[in-house]
């Protein structure tokens, strides 16, 4: 049912041989687009403070110098005694907004960070909503620093708001899901770490939460459904990320394929994804658990079937027709059980945390 990927063959694909000339120039440009883009720090909005059911909001904290509505994050902190373990969620946008971390819309699903917060703070989970530069401000692998840079603040400032600095996990739906999945898999990649602060900092996490994110770009019009979103044409959300035709520079498009860069020590990974989306195909996921699994690495992936490009059965899961894969050391066991829920992701959390 899913793909074979080898190790070997991870290690061939587009992406992974490395090209100094256009890495250098890669670098080269991005540094120089991301110092012209940044406005003072005089632009920067006023945090604000207020309390919710269970938890304390911080509003427009900046993790680096706003672009836009891009370097933003909202913190909702437990109520009672941390440290708490962070879970740092990013909505979808087809990578086009840089204000998703309080929105919901047919390219997103129907997951919020305050929503999150909402359901998880009296569980001592501390949530953050993050907003990263869109494809329009700045072309990859900006947004994959902006996670990283979100990821580095909020350890440096752990001891001011109380997070658990050895607990952190990312989690996103559609584009959103890309970049958490990126951040995950690509701990210690200087090419990848950005320069917006915090450099002394770690950016790793110790748990990933996917909902039907994208990851080859390449296989995505070959996959898609009757009717389905092409991404091959310049015009596309994918090819608007890396600045250019994916099809153009197939080895360029690579680097930006998750699956590529997982391996054994990657976190533990849960995946949901429908077969009836129409925006991103469900192979995508299928590929990055063939990743994990070839790397003996933990995963699971659920296949919601019949449902499109939402996440709105998290909350009321009813009676979903799924078929629930797990990984471990490289052997894969089905299930037509749990059906996904916010519950359950909690319970992945928990195991994968070690709370």
């Amino acid at each position: 049912m899913f793909p074979t990927v080898s190790r070997a063959r991870l290690a061939s694909s587009p992406g992974l041989t490395r090209r100094a000339g256009l890495g250098a120039l890669v670098t080269v440009a991005l540094a120089a687009c991301s110092r012209g883009s940044r406005p003072s720090s005089s632009s920067t909005p006023t945090p604000t403070v207020t309390d919710g059911p269970g938890y304390t909001r911080h509003a427009d904290l900046a993790y680096a110098d706003p672009v836009g509505r891009a370097h933003l994050l909202d913190l909702y902190v437990p109520s009672g005694e941390g440290p708490f373990p962070v879970v740092i969620f990013q909505a979808g946008s087809a990578f086009g907004s840089d204000d998703t971390k309080n929105l919901t819309t047919e390219l997103s699903g129907a997951t919020t960070a305050e929503g999150l917060a909402g359901a998880w703070a009296p569980h001592g989970y501390a949530v953050v909503g993050v907003n990263v530069r869109s494809s329009s401000q700045a072309v990859f692998p900006a947004q994959v620093h902006d996670i990283k840079a979100a990821i580095r603040f909020l350890r440096a400032q752990a001891g001011e708001y109380g997070l658990d600095t050895g607990r952190f996990a990312t989690m996103g739906t559609s584009s959103g899901g890309w970049g958490a999945v990126m951040a995950g898999v690509t701990a210690g990649n200087t090419d990848l770490e950005g320069d917006l602060g915090n450099p002394e900092v770690s950016s790793a996490v110790q748990a990933v939460v996917d909902l039907f994110g994208p990851t080859d770009f390449l296989q995505m019009d070959a996959h898609r459904i009757p009717g389905g979103q092409k991404h091959d044409p310049a015009s596309s959300p994918e090819s608007k990320l890396m600045g250019f035709a994916i099809r153009s520079d197939p080895e360029a498009t690579g680097r930006a394929n998750p699956a590529a860069y997982v391996t054994a020590q990657a976190p533990p990974i849960w995946i949901a994804h429908g077969t009836k989306d129409p925006l991103v195909p469900h192979h995508q996921s299928q590929i990055l658990f063939a990743a994990y699994t070839d790397a003996k690495a933990r995963a699971t992936f659920t296949l919601v079937h019949e449902a499109q490009h939402t996440d709105a059965y998290l909350g009321s899961p009813g009676d979903l027709s799924v078929t629930v894969h797990t990984s471990a050391d490289g052997s894969v066991t089905r299930s037509d059980r749990p059906a996904p829920s916010f519950d359950v992701i909690r319970a992945f959390l928990d195991e994968a945390l070690g709370r």
